[in-house]
């Protein structure tokens, strides 16, 4: 009898978004940031990932903020 393999998870992809920054004007606009874990080894067995982000526009102030996301990410891939 073969033995089964689980699935294992190459990629995920984390969505954030939050108020304008009030530089531009207060406009009242949503910033969009898209954080993608991504590996050719499986993100698995603590095997880890590289992390791609897309965002047209994303402000920060410092940069604990956005080492934050990267936490609460890791926090939800690791459960």
């Amino acid at each position: 009898m073969e033995e089964s393999t689980k699935p294992e998870l190459m990629s995920a992809s984390f969505t954030f978004s939050q108020e304008g920054n009030c530089v531009d004007g207060g406009s009242g606009e949503y910033e969009e940031l898209t954080l993608r874990c991504e590996s050719s080894l499986g993100i698995d067995n603590d095997r880890g990932c590289f992390y791609v982000l897309e965002t047209k526009k994303w402000s920060i102030d410092s940069t604990s903020d956005l080492q934050e996301l990267f936490d609460r990410i890791d926090k939800t891939i690791k459960k």
